[in-house]
C-alpha cells in the first residue's frame, strides 16, 4: 500500500509541475498501445524475445498512463457535470489499455514458446511491413542525425516511431529531435528496408 501512495503522489507532482493535459495523456496512450500491437505481431513473426519484452515492459507504462488520466479527470472535475464529461475520457482510456493488454498477451506467447497454428504465421509472414528495434551503436553514421533527415533519406527508408533513451521512451518523437549512439530506436518499414538499416547503423 506505501509503494502505491508513493506512486500516486509522483504522479500527481508530475502532473503539477509538467501541466500535462489529459489530450496529450490520451495521445501517449494511442501511441503506445499501437505500438504495442506492432511490436508484439512481429514478436511472434519473427520470434522474437526482445520485443515481446518491449511489449511487456511497455505495458507498465500505459498503467502508468492510466493512472495519470484517472488522477487528471480528478483534479479537473469541478462540478457534477465536469465528472460526466470527464468519465468519457476515461472510458477511452480503459479501452486503450484493453488493446495494450491484449498486445500483451500476445508478447506472451512468444515468451512462453507457444507454439503458432501454421496459418496464423503463414498469415504474419505475408505482410509486407516489420517494426524492429535497433540499438544505436557508438559511431554510427545515424549518431547526431534528425529523424527527418533519417526519413527523408532514401538508403535508409524507415520510420522511427519512438525512442528508448536512458530507461525513458520518448513517443511520437519531433523531426527535429537526433538520434544519439546508445539509443534503443523502434523503426518500421518494409522488411528489407529494415534489414538494410539494422546493417547500416552497426
Amino acid at each position: 500500500m506505501a509503494d502505491e501512495t508513493y506512486e500516486v503522489d509522483e504522479i500527481v507532482d508530475e502532473l503539477l509541475n509538467k501541466k500535462r493535459g489529459i489530450k496529450e495523456i490520451i495521445k501517449e496512450m494511442k501511441n503506445v498501445s499501437e505500438l504495442m500491437v506492432d511490436l508484439a505481431y512481429s514478436a511472434i513473426l519473427f520470434n522474437n524475445d526482445d520485443l515481446a519484452e518491449e511489449v511487456k515492459g511497455l505495458e507498465e507504462e500505459m498503467n502508468k498512463l492510466r493512472l495519470q488520466i484517472e488522477i487528471s479527470a480528478m483534479l479537473a472535475a469541478r462540478t457534477s457535470e465536469d465528472a460526466s464529461k470527464l468519465s468519457g475520457i476515461i472510458r477511452v482510456a480503459a479501452a486503450a489499455e484493453s488493446i495494450s493488454n491484449a498486445a500483451e498477451k500476445i508478447a506472451d506467447t512468444v515468451l512462453r514458446d507457444i507454439e503458432l497454428h501454421p496459418v496464423l504465421k503463414e498469415a504474419l509472414e505475408e505482410a509486407e511491413e516489420t517494426v524492429q528495434r535497433v540499438v544505436v551503436k557508438a559511431k554510427s553514421e545515424i549518431d547526431g542525425m534528425a529523424i527527418k533527415n533519417i526519413r527523408d533519406n532514401k538508403k535508409y527508408a524507415v520510420d522511427i516511431l519512438c525512442i528508448k533513451r536512458g530507461g525513458k521512451w520518448i513517443f511520437d518523437p519531433k523531426w527535429e529531435s537526433k538520434v544519439k549512439a546508445k539509443d534503443m530506436v523502434i523503426v518500421t518499414g518494409f522488411k528489407e528496408n529494415v534489414e538494410q538499416f539494422k546493417d547500416l547503423v552497426k
